[in-house]
């Protein structure tokens, strides 16, 4: 039977910007995530595992014409997820980025990777003008007979980033003035951004950043000022715990976020009741609420690594998961100065590639799964926890969405008013060494 959730991250940023019709962008504070809501959408089975990510805007054409996009994707993978008899359920991940050139255009980049026999990346770009509410092709922005200079600065390009890979009999017919070698591309506050796909210069999808100055006259656009991310203090003093060993203890543990609504909910009742937990933060999602994460650490609670892009870590190969493991401890450690020391892979899948690449990170699983993402509704996730708790439990729950929230505030209180003390996962480990 196949399990579906549909998530959003309510964490927005509404601003007025003059010059677009008085139209309100929803932008983020993430730096590859300048413009949208994020959305997200879990859904697996016994054959496969779906995590797409894409972004709302609420600009009503250009999420229209996402969701077509997505939707073909979508429903391609799963036809083909029907009849796949691999090993490994088959996988397919969308994750995006999405940039604010000015006050008028958006750029949108999609990332659809999907492993079934074999893994596949592949990538689509939208560019949207806010003023004219219609997608921009290249010509649109690029001056007439400038291709050559687009394609001249992407060879160069391409030969200083790669030297070593570069072989320019193999890659030219990808780099001539044909206009489909340039079609996909991205307009950043600084940079006009050529996206080749895999397969055509590498075997991966690459990107060629070009400022604006360099294009010169052959196109009509300038660079911005961009804003300076300013991190948080290097000391963040945590508070002292008083955990009484003879006593029951149990382990609250939330996925996928963070989220500005709903995990600053969770916060605010650990924090009204001395009370903590871990969070398995994913490192793509981390930049969407840096001072929730800083919270969790100065209120007492955890941090854990649950990857950066969400992806089934037993399907990749070793390189891709330490990608996927180090790239989230780096952005985790940009914010709160601390590296995380516990590591839930995705779905809970692990092999002994993932234990290798784990190194000194303990590999946490749960003991109570909630199934807040499948119930969503409060007083059954509740009754379903109450149900089965004892001395010890790691209890899984996730900060994304409103049923989890409602609920995670009533165990707070229930659990507490029935004994339990409620600590972190490493707080757990210290005092029951059984626990998982």
């Amino acid at each position: 039977m196949k399990k579906r959730m549909w998530l959003v991250c309510p964490f927005v940023i509404i601003l007025l910007l003059a010059g677009c019709r008085e139209k309100e962008f929803i932008l983020s504070e993430n730096p590859k995530k300048e413009i949208g809501q994020n959305v997200m959408e879990l859904s697996f089975d016994d054959l496969f595992v779906q995590s797409i990510q894409y972004p709302k805007t609420d600009i009503k054409k250009l999420d229209q014409q996402l969701h077509k996009l997505i939707k073909s994707y979508r429903d391609a993978f799963l036809r083909k997820a029907k009849n796949y008899q691999g090993k490994q359920r088959a996988e397919q991940n969308i994750s995006y980025e999405a940039y604010r050139k000015d006050d008028r255009y958006i750029s949108i980049k999609l990332t659809i990777y999907e492993r079934l026999q074999t893994a596949k990346e592949y990538v689509e770009c939208i560019v949207y003008d806010t003023k004219e509410n219609t997608e921009v092709m290249l010509f649109d922005i690029l001056a007439k007979d400038q291709l050559y200079r687009l394609a001249e600065l992407s060879e160069k390009a391409v030969k200083q980033n790669y030297p070593q890979l570069w072989d320019r009999e193999a890659m030219q017919p990808h780099l001539s003035l044909a206009l489909e070698n340039y079609e996909k591309f991205l307009l950043t506050k600084d940079c006009f951004v050529v996206v080749f796909p895999q397969g055509s210069l590498f075997d991966f999808p690459f990107c060629v950043e070009i400022d604006y100055e360099q294009l010169g006259d052959a196109i009509r656009l300038k660079a911005e000022t961009t804003p300076t991310y300013v991190p948080y203090p290097d000391i963040l003093n945590e508070p002292i715990s008083n955990i009484d060993p003879q006593k029951p203890m149990v382990a609250l543990t939330f996925d996928d976020g963070p989220t500005r609504k709903y995990t600053t909910r969770i916060l605010d009742a650990l924090k009204k009741h001395n009370a903590s937990a871990t969070f398995f933060i994913l490192g793509d999602r981390a930049m969407n609420a840096p001072d929730l994460l800083q919270r969790m650490v100065l209120e007492g609670s955890e941090i854990g690594n649950h990857s950066f892009s969400h992806k089934q870590l037993t399907t990749l190969s070793k390189e891709k998961i330490e990608e996927e493991i180090n790239h989230t401890q780096e952005t985790i450690y940009t914010i709160t100065k601390k590296y995380p020391k516990l590591l839930r892979p995705p779905y809970g899948s692990r092999n002994e590639t993932v234990l290798q690449c784990a190194q000194d990170k303990k590999i946490v699983t749960w003991t109570i799964d909630s199934r807040d993402w499948e119930l969503k509704d409060s007083d059954k996730i509740v009754e379903r926890v109450m149900r089965e708790v004892k001395d010890g439990d790691i209890i899984l729950m996730h900060d994304l969405y409103e049923t989890s929230a409602e609920a995670a505030e009533i165990l707070i209180e229930e659990l507490i008013h029935q004994g339990y003390q409620l600590v972190s996962v490493s707080q757990l480990y210290l005092y029951r060494p059984q626990a998982n």
